[in-house]
C-alpha cells in the first residue's frame, strides 16, 4: 500500500488553502500601502478596517454552502469549485482602479470573494483526507490545511515586503495560486470513495479505492480495505442522501451530533477570540505599535515562516502526542505568551517603564508576538480544523463541517472589525489582556471537554460520543500505542 501516493494526493488537495492563507495575510501588506498620503484614493481607518473584514463577512456564505455543496458534488468537484471565487476576486483586486468608485467597487467585491473562497475551502481537504486515505496518515494529513494557510500566509507577507507600494502586482500573483489548485484537483485527485459508496456507486467506489491506496486491478483488495469498503457501503446503504435540513436538525438530537458540534464551536470561539486572527490581520500595525524601531514588513515574514514551522511540526506532533496534549500545551503557551505582552504594554502605558526602557526593550513584545503566533499554532489555530473532518457522523459531515467553519468565520469578522476601535477605546494593553482571559478560559474548558481522537477510526469516534463519552473514556482519551 503506497502512503507516498496518498500524501501526493492529499497535497494536491490542501493547494487551495495556499490561497485561504494569502486572503488572510493580504490586509496586514496590503493597507500600510493603502493608507499612505500618496495612495489615490484616500484610505482612512474605517475604510481600512473593512478592507480587512470584508474578507471575513464573505467566509461565513461559504461555509454555510460548502455543506450541501460537498455533500451533492462530491469532495472532487468542490475542491474545484471553491478556487473558482478567488481566481475572480484576486483578478478584481489586482485590477483596481484609481477612480474611488470603481476602486472600492473591485476592492471590496474582490476581498468578499476571496472571503467566500475561504469558506468554501476550509473544509473539504480535511473531509478527503478523512474518508479517503488510511488511518495511519489522517493524524498527519488533517493538519495540511493549517500548513497550506500558513504557507499562504508566509508568502504573502514576503511578497509584501518585497513591493511594499505595489499591493495590486502582489494580489495578481497570488491569483495564480487557486488557478494551479483547480488544475491539479481536476487531473490527479479521484472521487472519495466513502462519498460514492454513500450513493451506491460500489463499483466507482471500489475503483477509486485502488487508485487512492495504488493497489493495481488485477489485485485483489487486502481484507483490511475489504473490511473498509464493506462499511462505507453498509453506511452509505443506510444513509438517505435526499435529507433536508429538517433531517439534519432531527438528527442533531442524538448525542454522537450535537456533543462534537458544541465542542467544536466552542474551541473556534475560544480560538478567534484569543486574538490569533487579529494578529495575522493586522500584523505590520501591530508590530509598529508594540515593537518601537522594528520593521513591520521584516518581522510578518519572520511571523510567516515560524507560523509555517510550527504548522509541519505540529502535522507529526499531533501523531505522537495525540490532539488533546497539544491543545492543551498550545492554550497555556499561548496564556503566557499573550500575559507577557500584556504586562509590558499596560507598564508601558502607565509611564512606569519610560521612553528610553522602552527603546531598550522594545525587542520584548516582538518577542512575546512571536511566541504567542507559535504557541498558538502548535494547538489551538490548527487543531478545531484538523477535528472537524474527523468528529461528526457521515450523515452530518458536510452539514455540521460548514456549520462550524461558518461560526468560526463569524468570530473572525467580529473580532476583526472591532479591533481597531477596541484599541483606540480600551488601549492596545487591555485589548491583549482580554486576548489572555479568553485563552485562559478556552484552555480550561477545552482541557476537560475535547476527547483524543488520534489513532481511532471514525466510526470508533462515532461510537464514543453515542454511548456517552465521559462514561466509556477510558476506550478514547488515550492514545493508540499502535496508531
Amino acid at each position: 500500500m503506497s502512503y507516498r501516493k496518498q500524501l501526493a494526493l492529499a497535497a494536491a488537495a490542501n493547494i487551495g488553502t495556499i490561497a485561504s492563507g494569502m486572503t488572510f495575510g493580504f490586509s496586514a501588506v496590503a493597507l500600510p500601502a493603502m493608507q499612505t498620503s500618496e495612495h489615490v484614493p484616500h484610505v482612512s481607518d474605517d475604510d481600512a478596517s473593512w478592507v480587512a473584514t470584508m474578507a471575513s463577512i464573505g467566509m461565513p456564505a461559504g461555509c454555510l454552502v460548502m455543506g450541501p455543496i460537498i455533500d451533492k458534488l462530491g469532495r472532487k468537484r468542490t475542491l474545484m469549485l471553491v478556487n473558482v471565487p478567488s481566481v475572480i476576486g484576486w483578478f478584481l483586486i489586482a485590477t483596481a482602479s484609481s477612480n474611488e468608485s470603481w476602486f472600492w467597487y473591485q476592492v471590496y467585491l474582490g476581498r468578499l470573494l476571496t472571503g467566500i473562497a475561504v469558506g468554501l475551502a476550509n473544509t473539504p481537504a480535511v473531509v478527503y483526507a478523512s474518508e479517503s486515505l488510511d488511518k495511519a496518515l489522517r493524524s498527519i494529513v488533517i493538519t495540511w490545511p493549517s500548513i497550506g494557510i500558513s504557507l499562504g500566509i508566509m508568502i504573502v507577507y514576503m511578497l509584501g515586503s518585497l513591493f511594499q507600494d505595489d499591493w495590486r502586482l502582489v494580489a495578481g500573483i497570488c491569483s495564480s495560486v487557486p488557478l494551479v489548485a483547480l488544475l491539479l484537483v481536476w487531473f490527479t485527485i479521484p472521487e472519495s470513495p466513502m462519498w460514492l459508496a454513500g450513493r451506491g456507486r460500489v463499483q466507482e467506489a471500489e475503483f477509486s479505492i485502488r487508485r487512492i491506496r495504488n493497489i493495481p486491478g488485477r489485485k485483489d483488495l487486502p481484507d483490511e480495505l475489504q473490511d473498509e469498503l464493506q462499511v462505507m457501503i453498509t453506511r452509505g446503504l443506510q444513509q438517505n442522501n435526499s435529507e433536508s435540513w429538517r433531517d439534519t436538525f432531527a438528527f442533531l438530537r442524538r448525542p454522537e451530533a450535537y456533543k462534537p458540534l458544541l465542542i467544536m464551536n466552542a474551541f473556534f470561539f475560544f480560538q478567534q477570540f484569543s486574538g490569533i486572527y487579529v494578529v495575522i490581520f493586522y500584523a505590520v500595525s501591530i508590530i509598529r505599535e508594540t515593537g518601537e524601531g522594528f520593521d513591520g514588513y521584516f518581522v510578518t515574514i519572520f511571523i510567516g515562516v515560524s507560523r509555517l514551522v510550527m504548522s509541519i511540526v505540529v502535522s507529526y506532533a499531533s501523531k505522537r502526542c495525540g490532539r488533546r496534549k497539544l491543545c492543551t500545551a498550545s492554550g497555556v503557551g499561548l496564556v503566557l505568551s499573550t500575559s507577557a505582552l500584556t504586562v509590558f504594554l499596560t507598564l508601558t502605558n502607565a509611564g512606569i517603564i519610560g521612553p528610553e526602557q522602552v527603546k531598550n526593550f522594545s525587542w520584548f513584545p516582538v518577542a512575546s508576538l512571536l511566541l504567542s503566533v507559535l504557541t498558538g499554532t502548535s494547538g489551538f489555530l490548527t487543531l478545531p480544523f484538523a477535528m472537524i473532518g474527523e468528529v461528526f457522523p457521515l450523515k452530518i459531515r458536510g452539514r455540521a463541517c460548514g456549520v462550524c467553519t461558518c461560526m468560526a468565520t463569524v468570530f473572525t469578522s467580529i473580532i476583526v472589525k472591532l479591533y481597531p476601535d477596541m484599541r483606540n477605546w480600551l488601549g492596545c494593553h487591555n485589548v491583549f489582556m482580554f486576548f489572555t482571559v479568553m485563552a485562559a478560559v478556552g484552555t480550561v474548558i477545552m482541557y476537560f471537554c475535547l476527547p483524543e481522537t488520534d489513532g481511532k477510526t471514525l466510526d470508533e469516534i462515532e461510537e464514543y460520543f453515542r454511548s456517552g463519552g465521559g462514561k466509556r473514556k477510558e476506550k478514547l482519551l488515550p492514545v493508540s500505542e499502535n496508531a
